[in-house]
């Protein structure tokens, strides 16, 4: 039996029901004092809240249909199912977006990119707290079942009732991804204070993080969404795919743009291309050779993991930094125009230079993460290669 919080006459109101709610509100609040402390319009976040919601609803129930169309009569018993079950929670990122979009062409926000990125943070709140709704159900646990006594507990694993009777603990895939949301959150949020002037980065940043790591944690779950006509890769590992293949495309020709080709583009796209060849080479051998999945997940865990740096150092390499201007003293009320002149030869001349030397500085942090990103893929080319032969061999 569903457990239920609240039971007014014939009307029962599960606890999913009350912590959907709660991840709503939750997401709203944190998503609005950010836009509003950075100079943004209360109104529009205020009428962005009810379509986001609104078409959250619409596009995680109508995708979860489209996944499991036997579960339904027809599209219209799915979207008149009211209950908070049968959600696809990657229709809430087209949903947000479309709702910011909507606010922006009705002119109550000044930069659609800027909105997004203040409701990045909120989103990813929101969508933790959603993974807990499946504590009180049996969706979204692993195919992994978990025998070890010392690890059938959270966050590792939880239990699930069988059709055919008793109990068996699963891994925790819902609560993993609370834990991993959270963290995403964290990072946003950081990123936001630091970097808030540069519109529509941490939109971005959210979008690469919960794709990479969206990858890993649907290829545990045994009831993943897929496609009708595709049974091998889920829809959101498809959607995370595309997602990360976009921001390293969308980042490569920003830095083209500000420094023309340069040399060290190509050997970032081997890296980048072998990396995404590895997870997804992974994914099928975790799908062959499920008996080895803790060395398969940590090996997919690193090619995602380049994933992510790769794009960041894509992303730093063509980032503009922010001119730092210098006070200068007062001038005399009445310059005399020889120093006048000289004074602005000068600092065009060191303007010049300074132009110069930050089209050729690079920015030191993004080597060591470039060669960490390059030998994670290595390693998970070779064990995964090392692997594969073994197997064969047997």
């Amino acid at each position: 039996m569903e457990p239920i919080s609240i039971i007014v006459g014939t009307t029962e109101i599960p606890w999913k029901s009350i912590l959907l709610v709660l991840s709503v509100m939750a997401a709203f609040f944190l998503s609005y004092s950010l836009y509003t402390a950075h100079k943004g319009g209360r109104i529009g976040m205020w009428l962005w809240a009810p379509p986001a919601v609104f078409l959250s609803l619409f596009f995680c129930r109508a995708l979860y249909w489209y996944c499991n169309r036997e579960q339904y009569n027809d599209f219209s018993a799915a979207i008149r199912d009211y209950t908070p079950d049968g959600f696809a929670m990657l229709g809430i990122v087209p949903a947000v977006v479309l709702a910011a979009v909507f606010i922006r062409l009705i002119r109550l926000a000044k930069s659609l990119p800027a909105m997004l990125d203040a409701i990045a943070p909120g989103i990813s709140l929101g969508m933790g707290l959603s993974y807990l709704m499946c504590l009180f159900d049996i969706r979204c646990r692993g195919k992994v079942v978990v025998s070890t006594p010392v690890f059938c507990h959270l966050p590792f694993s939880a239990p699930m009732t069988m059709p055919q009777g008793g109990v068996e603990y699963r891994f925790a895939t819902f609560f993993i991804g609370f834990l991993v949301m959270l963290g995403i959150m964290k990072l946003c949020m950081e990123f936001y204070a630091a970097r808030s002037e540069e519109k529509g980065c941490t939109a971005a940043l959210f979008l690469l993080l919960y794709s990479a790591s969206g990858f890993i944690l649907d290829s545990t779950r045994y009831d993943a969404g897929y496609f009708p006509f595709n049974g091998f890769v889920s829809v959101l590992q498809i959607f995370a795919g595309l997602s990360i293949l976009g921001l390293a495309i969308g980042f490569c020709v920003r830095l083209l743009k500000r420094r023309g080709f340069v040399w060290y583009v190509i050997p970032w796209w081997v890296a980048m291309l072998l990396s995404m060849g590895a997870t997804g080479y992974l994914e099928y051998l975790v799908q062959r050779y499920g008996d080895r999945y803790l060395l398969l997940y940590s090996l997919m865990a690193l090619s995602c993991l380049a994933m992510v740096l790769l794009v960041y150092v894509i992303y730093a390499l063509g980032r503009k930094k922010a001119e730092t201007v210098e006070e200068t003293e007062e001038q005399p009320q009445e310059p005399e125009p020889e120093k006048t002149a000289a004074a602005e030869e000068n600092t065009v001349a060191v303007t010049a230079a300074e132009n110069d030397a930050e089209e050729e500085e690079e920015n030191p942090a993004v080597v060591p993460a470039g060669l960490a990103a390059v030998s994670a893929v290595l390693a998970a080319l070779g064990f995964s290669a090392l692997l594969f032969s073994k197997k064969k061999k047997e």
